[in-house]
């Protein structure tokens, strides 16, 4: 007995030989022109530049055998008579009528390139928005269907993928070219939809990685870190500070893995703030009472010590003080000693300046650096003095040496396996934002380049999958699309 394929709420039958007798003919055209292929390739010299052609023409072949199926299948799942239809369907608690007519859509998005969608409209009212069923139900979302808008959300948040070269690889991709206004309605869609379900999917992986070391025997380490990155703006013709978070578990002094949290420039950067003060929270919750050690990585920047002196130098979480330890990034550290060597007189005894800079910075990493560090400026400064153009320079380095003495015991903080530099975080912002949103020539509007990089957090944090499938779920569904009928 012939049996009957019903899609979800989508329910028109359609019957397993006719999908037989339709994908046949598919499949024996497509297979003529791939014997005809083979024939060519095989039948004349085999060299490089026809094997290039005859791969290249494959894989059309294929792409375009996808094509086909895809659109056979999507218009057939809706029946072809309206009067099989409802004569109304409630999507998003609105209610809408159905039309007298079928409208064609030839510029449907797949992964295998464009498709015509023949559908069904539903308008709202008497002249209210219109609703498409089919569309609402196969998810296709600004004209993209979800493998499609997957794929391009990932390559514009790609490395070094602007805009025009995200148009031109999807292109060669599916043979289709995507208009500009096109792709960044899908990228806004993508970034308003997954965004919610970063935190989520974050925590999961922070746990996962934390769980691991854990089987392994070894005890976790949870490392945060903050930091800003200078960002064009095309309203303001300027440049503004955007900002950078990370957190990273570490086992036993190697990564296990980093998720990221990036904002476009705001003002006191306090989204960046609420959200990673939100996710390191739901982190420890979520680790009970094997709360893991935390350290805080950065620069002594004025938010990155801000938020130490505001969030985590008292850090409650259900009424219980969790100790964080702050360290003070050794190289920022570095760069006073080297103001300091630059501003000391020397006169031409240069190798002097080098040698010891050089065991200074070595001398920071021993057991009692800082003090043994600060004996030796303190007598080089009696032996040599400062420049006076360079004076003022190094005497706010030693001020800064000394304010931020208790975050500076490198010895011990590296022998418990902590980090005492900030290159994840900087690390972090090349990536993040250098290397996507300053390519050459970019300025950005706050909207855009929040979107894209808010993409780009997503996908470095590998949880592109998760916050996709979840983004997914949420579509809301089409109420009564179709009455079923009986085979």
């Amino acid at each position: 007995m012939d049996g009957q394929l019903t899609m979800g709420r989508l329910v028109n039958a359609i019957q397993v030989s006719d999908i037989r007798d339709e994908v046949g003919d598919i499949l024996k055209k497509v297979k003529i022109r791939i014997v005809a292929l083979v024939e060519q390739f095989t039948g004349a010299d085999v060299n490089p530049q026809t094997t290039f052609e005859f791969e290249n023409a494959l894989a059309s072949e294929v792409r375009e055998l996808g094509r086909n199926v895809e659109q056979w299948t999507f218009n057939a799942i809706e029946p072809a008579t309206l009067s099989e239809m409802p004569g109304t369907i409630k999507h998003r608690n609105r209610s809408y009528r159905r039309l007298a007519d079928k409208s064609p859509n030839p510029l449907v998005v797949t992964a295998f390139g464009r498709i015509c969608l023949t559908r069904a409209r539903y308008r709202q009212g008497s002249a209210g928005r219109i609703a498409f069923p089919l569309e609402i139900a196969l998810g296709i979302d600004q004209g993209f269907t979800p493998a499609a808008a997957d794929m391009v959300g990932r390559q514009f948040a790609t490395c070094g993928s602007s805009q025009g070269r995200t148009i031109a690889v999807i292109e060669e991709r599916i043979g289709a070219k995507i208009g500009s206004k096109k792709l960044r309605n899908i990228v806004r869609s993508l970034a308003e939809g997954m965004e919610p379900f970063r935190e989520e999917c974050q925590l999961e992986k922070l746990m996962s990685w934390i769980t691991l070391a854990r089987k392994d025997g070894k005890s976790p380490l949870i490392s945060i870190s903050r930091d800003g990155v200078s960002l064009g703006i095309a309203s303001l013709n300027s440049f503004e500070m955007a900002s950078v978070a990370t957190i990273s578990v570490m086992s036993e002094g190697e990564k296990m893995g980093t998720v990221y949290i990036a904002r476009a420039p705001e003002k006191n950067q306090k989204q960046l703030t609420d959200q990673l003060t939100s996710l390191l929270r739901e982190t420890v919750r979520a680790c009970g009472e094997a709360v893991p050690e935390i350290v805080y990585v950065s620069d002594a920047g004025k938010v990155e010590t801000a938020y130490w002196k505001n969030v985590l130098r008292k850090f409650y979480i259900d009424g219980q003080r969790l100790k964080i330890t702050r360290v003070v990034d050794y190289y920022h550290a570095s760069e006073r000693l080297t103001t300091i060597a630059n501003a000391l007189k020397f006169g031409k005894n240069k190798q002097g300046r080098v040698d010891w800079l050089r065991e200074m910075r070595k001398l920071l990493l021993q057991p009692g650096g800082w003090g043994r560090v600060m004996r030796s400026i303190g007598k080089m400064k009696a032996k040599y003095q400062y420049k006076t153009h360079k004076s003022q320079d190094a005497n706010n380095a030693e001020k800064h040496l000394r304010r931020y003495q208790r975050f500076m015991n490198y010895y011990d903080l590296r022998a418990r396996n902590y980090l005492i530099g900030s290159g994840i975080v900087e690390s972090a912002c090349k990536q993040i934002v250098s290397e996507r949103l300053k390519l050459s020539g970019m300025r950005w509007e706050h909207e855009g380049a929040q979107q894209t990089i808010a993409l780009r957090c997503l996908l470095l944090s590998g949880i592109w999958d998760a916050a996709f499938s979840r983004h997914l779920s949420t579509k809301q569904p089409v109420d009564d699309l179709i009455v079923a009928n009986a085979a």
